[in-house]
């Protein structure tokens, strides 16, 4: 029996896997994925993935270079050296990735560097407070991501090495993930909780080495190997229930995770669910490969109209941002609709089902007086009529509205004002920086129309005749955004879809001196051959349906919606009185309603917010996704590939000082190369017991083991203070790699090469000592 096996005489005292600077490395890295990767259900897919792989990256191969090169150092210095340098190695990565024209040479940070990145953190949280997921992926919340991914790597790094504190890494780690699941409707990915137990089993699992005095086993001389034992290793009965505990967790992910309730807070189960936005940033859903069924509804006249979810009037020359009305609680109603003398009001209900939505709004048709039958607490906007929720979700919901609409005649909209109402100033208010194209087409376009209203038709019928509806080209041509220079590109390009024309009527209204908003909503919905209780035919309203328009405010009328998206809609178009005029209920057919109605244009019958078939620039989601699917698997390679980078500086390293005669590292990396290749290095065998079985077991040159063999002897075991220079010892030792690495197969060569064993642990590989 073996000095190794004899060792075996009673239960392990420490049953954790010992790692390595590669394995805190991959560790941390694969914590942080885990943490950072639900941020893609509140962020639009963009360059924040791109700089938050790149920052956390750096910082992560920074701390186990500095761990591999320290390992002699003192403890007191190697220990506080890694935080610092991966400190130092994130501020240069972020200024490279945000502001390298304000760093010295593109890359070293100065004081501007971070003060534009504290305005664009300033900015972010702005967009956040703000905003409603998913967000938009802005430059600020870009480099905020990356900034906070950095610092994310450096404290976990921190936890999981030199504090080895795994269950503070994994309460860190699962909140980092659970924060965007509480904050969204999103549903519940199994994928997510089979990672995080995961991980959280390995930071259980694996304990660090500290960095300094407290060398690894391999990098202690020889004579300290008889000295070990291998009752330090991981008795083999202690493995079972690792196994079955990680195994037990993966399965309660799969069966548990579907099963979680929907509630208010934000968790929702169905990947197909939508989220409510009271933004502009409908291009992920409209892109979606798969539409889902938003809600159903019935009408009382079998006309179903627009929805509104929100309103947005402020604009900042880079976003439009949600109106934040006056509420009050939906019981008490919006108030009454009052109408002009002479102006007809049409009276309307429509029943609303919804069924893949959630979010804080209940989409309703414009001008809402009530509102019945939700659960749930709501709040009555009477501002924009929106109702908003206090305590509530809008997911399951089944409501009731009322509505009455002003219906003015042509002559009744033409004798109106817009540019010449008394709406408040924010409502015509411009940027400093608006490009000229925009108020330039705009008086181009209206030519010499006499009255407002028949400007905004000179605009709708300019953008409806002359653009073509696209999904893909403004992401193609990088305008896909809210902002005056997108309205710009988008003006030259002529292609876009229904934010871009929305906001660029508003723009060009504006820039005539017309009040104007935007509104987010759903197109009328879809007939479907079933029929309600009463014989009412049921529109289906999909996913897809998402849409925005603009409205004009007109005095005396209120707002008046207009519907430039090309082929999208119909077009807003009054007609001349045919009877008295006289005020009261009418009859939709006296006029169109505010909101455009759902007969459906020629090019798409069924008013879908996508784009026609066979249409230039038609929409796949596999523009929109390429750019972060692509940084992804950069990413992930460049994870796999840290352990064969480190390894190869380890070499480099240990063949220099073995050119100088430092045996010690000659030896040390001889045992690495056994254990990489997968061949036996016991660590109670002797050097000479070592040589001697290479040499007739492994076809060794006995010259180069000879010398070797005899450089560690005379190094372990030559009297304090003695000198003995064993010469170049790089030659013997790449001899002997040599020879080795012909002994075993191609593919043992490329694993040791990709996966070097030797830097997971010793512990890991004691089963291998023969």
């Amino acid at each position: 029996m073996s000095a190794e096996s004899s060792a075996y005489a009673g239960p392990a005292r420490r049953p954790l896997a010992e790692g390595g600077p590669v394995a805190a490395a991959l560790l941390t890295a694969l914590g942080l994925v885990v943490g950072v990767w639900p941020l893609s259900t509140v962020v639009q897919p963009g360059s924040w993935s791109a700089g938050a792989t790149g920052v956390a990256t750096t910082v992560i191969l920074a701390g186990a270079a500095v761990r591999l090169l320290a390992r002699r150092a003192p403890a007191w210095v190697a220990i506080p050296a890694v935080p610092v340098v991966q400190l130092i190695a994130g501020a240069i990565a972020l200024t490279v990735f945000a502001a390298r024209q304000l760093g010295t040479a593109w890359l070293l940070p100065t004081p501007e560097v971070w003060r534009a990145v504290d305005a664009l953190v300033s900015a972010a949280l702005g967009e956040i407070r703000g905003g409603v997921a998913p967000l938009a992926s802005t430059p600020a919340l870009a480099v905020s991501i990356a900034f906070a991914a950095g610092l994310i790597a450096v404290v976990l790094d921190l936890v999981l090495v030199p504090l080895r504190s795994p269950i503070v890494a994994a309460v860190l780690v699962s909140l980092l993930g659970a924060v965007p699941a509480i904050v969204v409707h999103h549903g519940v990915d199994p994928v997510w909780f089979i990672g995080l137990a995961i991980v959280i089993l390995l930071f259980l699992r694996v304990r660090f080495r500290p960095t300094g005095s407290s060398r690894a086993p391999e990098e202690d001389g020889p004579a300290r190997e008889g000295a070990r034992t291998a009752a330090a290793a991981p008795a083999p009965t202690r493995r079972l229930p690792a196994v079955m505990i990680g195994a037990l967790a993966i399965v309660a992910a799969l069966v548990v995770a579907p099963l979680l309730p929907v509630s208010a807070a934000g968790i929702s189960t169905g990947g197909g669910t939508t989220t409510l936005s009271a933004t502009l940033n409908l291009g992920q859903d409209l892109r979606r490969p798969s539409p889902v069924t938003a809600l159903t509804l019935i009408t009382q006249d079998g006309t179903p109209p627009y929805l509104r979810i929100a309103t947005l009037s402020r604009f900042d020359g880079s976003t439009w941002q949600p109106d934040r009305p006056a509420t009050v609680p939906l019981s008490q109603g919006f108030g009454e609709v009052i109408a002009p003398d002479g102006v007809a009001v049409h009276t309307g209900k429509t029943t609303v089902r919804t069924a893949g939505i959630a979010g804080s709004w209940l989409p309703v048709p414009y001008q809402a007086t009530g509102v019945r039958g939700e659960t749930g607490t709501w709040n009555a906007a009477a501002d924009n009529r929106t109702v908003v929720a206090a305590n509530a979700d809008a997911a399951d919901q089944n409501y009731t509205i009322d509505t009455k609409t002003l219906v003015p005649t042509l002559d009744q909209i033409r004798a109106a004002s817009a540019s010449g109402s008394d709406a408040p100033a924010e409502l015509r208010a411009l940027p400093s920086d608006l490009p000229a194209i925009i108020s330039d087409d705009a008086r181009q376009v209206i030519g010499g129309a006499t009255n407002d209203y028949d400007r905004l038709i000179a605009l709708q019928t300019w953008f409806r005749a002359g653009f073509r509806y696209s999904l893909q080209t403004p992401v193609d041509d990088r305008f896909d955004g809210t902002n005056v220079d997108a309205v710009a590109k988008f003006l030259t390009v002529r292609e876009g879809y229904c934010v871009h024309f929305a906001g660029a009527f508003a723009l060009m209204a504006r820039s005539l001196g017309m009040p104007t908003r935007i509104v987010v909503g759903y197109l009328p919905g879809t007939a479907t051959d079933r029929r309600s209780d009463d014989g009412k035919v049921v529109f289906e309203v999909s996913s897809d349906q998402l849409h925005s328009w603009p409205e004009v405010y007109f005095s005396g009328i209120g707002w008046i919606p207009f519907e430039p998206t090309a082929s999208r809609g119909v077009p807003t178009a009054f007609a001349a009185a045919t009877g008295s005029g006289s005020g009261g209920d009418t009859a939709a057919t006296t006029g169109p309603t505010p909101v455009p109605t759902s007969t459906g244009g020629t090019k798409d019958p069924k008013n879908l917010d996508v784009p026609e078939a066979g249409a230039t620039g038609s929409a796949t989601p596999n523009g929109l996704l390429t750019a972060p699917a692509l940084w992804t698997m950069g990413g992930v390679v460049v994870v796999l590939l840290m352990p064969a980078a480190l390894r190869r500086l380890q070499i480099v390293r240990r063949r220099s000082a073995a050119r100088r005669g430092d045996a010690a590292a000659a030896w040390t990396e001889l045992r690495a190369a056994l254990q990489d290749l997968g061949l036996p290095a016991p660590p109670a065998e002797s050097p000479r017991r070592r040589g001697e079985r290479l040499v007739r077991e492994r076809g060794v040159d006995p010259a180069a083991m000879e010398a070797l063999v005899r450089a560690i002897e005379r190094t372990s075991y030559a009297p304090p203070g003695s000198s003995a220079d064993a010469g170049d010892l790089r030659a013997p030792l790449d001899a002997i790699r040599r020879a080795l690495r012909r002994q075993v197969s191609r593919r043992d060569r490329i694993a040791a090469a990709l996966i070097p064993r030797s830097l997971l642990g010793a512990r890991l590989l004691a089963a291998s000592a023969s």
